[in-house]
């Protein structure tokens, strides 16, 4: 014991030499380590006190019958319905009844073949240019006809072909009550001397009619 209080007097007169050598932030340092030190000596003071209460087991053994405990045990003792009486039968799920589209009928199309001319009509097209030795950059026009037994047919749609040096220009046309269509291009892409051929073609009831023209620029 007098070992122990001399031991605690030379810390508490080292305390008081270090305290009086400290400045105000140092001290106030000091006096924050002290509170700290004396609140874990409480707690473990607690601690201490709390481990040789002699109530502690009757609390611990009071946590094993808490109500939830309680209620998972009841639960599980709860017979399932696979172990319940011979009476107690399981409702079977009632089948939906299906529906099964009924399938619709679709109406077969026999293709229509396209008409053909009567064997006695005679079918005659021609075709020309408005000049066959046009100058550079002037506009050309090419002329289409096509005669059913000597009669022009109306409405008939032509197309021309401008078969110049190194592409080939189409153009559209129809014919009139006369029988007769006409499609105009200037003349830019041809060579001078280079000839040009036109083909018209006239799709009529079925069948494709061809003329050839042409003209060479100047």
């Amino acid at each position: 014991m007098r070992r122990l209080g001399g031991f605690a007097g030379r810390a508490a007169r080292s305390l008081i030499a270090i305290w009086q050598s400290q400045s105000g932030f140092g001290r106030a340092l000091m006096a924050m380590g002290i509170v700290s030190a004396l609140a874990c000596l409480l707690l473990a003071f607690e601690l201490a006190l709390y481990s040789a209460l002699p109530w502690r087991g009757a609390l611990s053994a009071r946590k094993g019958q808490l109500p939830g405990a309680t209620a998972s045990s009841a639960l599980a003792a709860l017979p399932t319905r696979g172990s319940g009486p011979a009476g107690w039968r399981t409702p079977s799920p009632t089948p939906m009844p299906t529906h099964t589209p009924t399938p619709t009928r679709v109406p077969s199309r026999t293709p229509t073949p396209p008409p053909t001319p009567s064997p006695t009509a005679h079918v005659e097209v021609t075709a020309s240019v408005s000049d066959s030795s046009p100058r550079r950059g002037s506009v050309v026009t090419v002329y289409g006809r096509i005669t059913c037994d000597g009669r022009g047919v109306a409405g008939v749609p032509m197309r021309s072909d401008w078969e110049f040096r190194s592409v080939t220009v189409p153009c559209d046309s129809t014919t009139n009550g006369d029988g007769v269509a006409s499609c105009s291009l200037p003349v830019l892409l041809a060579a001078k001397g280079h000839y040009v051929a036109v083909e018209v073609a006239f799709t009529y009831e079925g069948r494709t009619y061809r003329a050839t023209t042409g003209f060479t620029p100047r």
